[in-house]
């Protein structure tokens, strides 16, 4: 059987929505650091997703979570470095800078 154009996209259409939105559902979101914040400063994500945090900034940062359900440590990152960090486990965290004492960043994990 042979499809007419129309019926071709429509299929194609069925098809590609829900794999768009999984991969959507499962991509990283961007979190930049510059000028002693990140940006955004507050997120919500689904469990499984993950943060990727990118150094915007000229100057060194070291991003870090210290919770009882998880830890996360970043390292020194030079500007133009990423660091990605998933989260697993529901709950509120805050991400923070070793280097900023003042830069955080509200996360919370549905």
């Amino acid at each position: 059987m042979k499809l007419k154009l129309p019926h071709a996209i429509c299929l194609v259409s069925v098809i590609a929505f829900p794999i768009g939105v999984l991969a959507q559902a499962n991509s990283d979101i961007v979190i930049s650091q510059k000028k002693r914040t990140y940006a955004p400063g507050q997120v919500t994500i689904q469990a499984g997703q993950s943060l990727k945090i990118v150094n915007d900034d000229i100057f060194l940062h070291h991003a870090f979570i210290d919770a009882d359900q998880m830890e996360f440590d970043s390292g020194s990152m030079e500007e133009g470095e990423t660091r990605t960090v998933q989260f697993n486990k529901r709950g509120k965290f805050q991400v923070k800078c070793a280097i900023h004492p003042k830069m955080n960043l509200d996360v919370t994990v549905e």
